[in-house]
């Protein structure tokens, strides 16, 4: 099996040695730079890929996924059934938190069922099974490629497995400390905002980022200095749609909330505690995100 470049002034910024890719490239990508797989799924049956990035830039990213003839273009002219932490059909964004960003070292699995009735494909990253990220029911385009979409520098290697995987559904997040998906539980101050959501995630050591939806999506770091035992908030990040006056209010209220954080305190593993500096104490308990649904459309009509 041999990989394809897309044809493009970037053809050159890719290297090709065996089942592995290097793409290389001065500056800013503008477009990401298509590389297929000339491994081809045409016959009913199952087939299995995983694809290892043994080097990323932490700058940009890089998606996988599957496209045919017809649609391995170069750029954003791509169509395809593609992860990249969300899921795409090579362009445009079609189902956002899907996974988590593909970063170095990682290692991405993609099992592709063909019957007569449909087309499944369920994604695997680092092992953990994402369950099913596209099913389409109707008549699909044969054969169906590996494809590779670099944003940033990065060296890839492809094998085919023999072995498929048995566990598909998909598997919880398991988190520890802090981090993780949570849900306010109890606030004496404004009862209101009981149910409001937050999910926090380490960034590096001592941050973490945090975000919140209410009608607005809110999102900001948060850095522990383990000197004082203290947490400090950056400024909040907030989209500006609109919306309902007792909806924006309690946005007000956990923007308040989030820049007023000084403490956070993992009680156990399933409840967090807020401690503000206005003396707020307010207690969270983790929840459970609802799986994603797999995308149905036919990316190739």
């Amino acid at each position: 099996m041999s990989w394809i470049v897309e044809e493009s002034d970037n053809t050159s910024a890719v290297n090709v040695n065996g089942d592995t890719i290097t793409c290389t490239k001065d500056g800013y990508y503008g477009s990401p730079v298509n590389v297929m797989y000339s491994d081809s799924a045409s016959e009913n049956g199952q087939y299995f890929w995983q694809i290892e990035f043994e080097q990323m830039s932490e700058q940009g990213g890089a998606s996988v996924g599957f496209t045919t003839d017809n649609g391995f273009k170069s750029g954003w002219g791509l169509k395809g059934m593609q992860y990249l932490g969300n899921l795409s059909d090579g362009s445009g964004l079609l189902v956002s938190s899907f996974g988590d960003r593909i970063k170095e070292n990682d290692k991405i699995g993609l099992l592709l069922q063909l019957s007569d009735a449909d087309l499944k494909i369920y994604i695997f990253h680092n092992e953990r099974p994402l369950g099913l990220a596209f099913h389409v029911s109707s008549s699909y385009s044969k054969p169906l490629y590996p494809v590779v979409s670099f944003s940033s520098n990065g060296k890839v290697k492809i094998s085919r497995v023999q072995q498929i995987p048995t566990s598909l559904e998909r598997s919880p997040e398991e988190f520890t400390g802090v981090e993780g998906n949570w849900r306010i539980i109890d606030y004496l101050s404004h009862p209101e905002c009981i149910d409001c959501k937050f999910a926090i995630s380490k960034e590096s050591p001592n941050v973490y980022g945090l975000h919140a939806h209410v009608v607005n999506s809110m999102n900001c770091s948060l850095e522990y200095d383990p000197a004082n035992d203290q947490w400090k908030s950056s400024p909040i990040l907030r989209t500006r749609k609109g919306g309902p006056p007792d909806a924006m209010k309690k946005e007000d209220l956990i923007c308040k909330l989030i820049a007023d954080i000084q403490g956070l305190e993992a009680q156990g593993e399933q409840h967090l505690v807020i401690r503000t500096s206005g003396g707020d104490q307010v207690r969270l308990e983790r929840f459970t995100v609802p799986a994603p649904q797999p995308v149905t459309q036919n990316i190739f009509d």
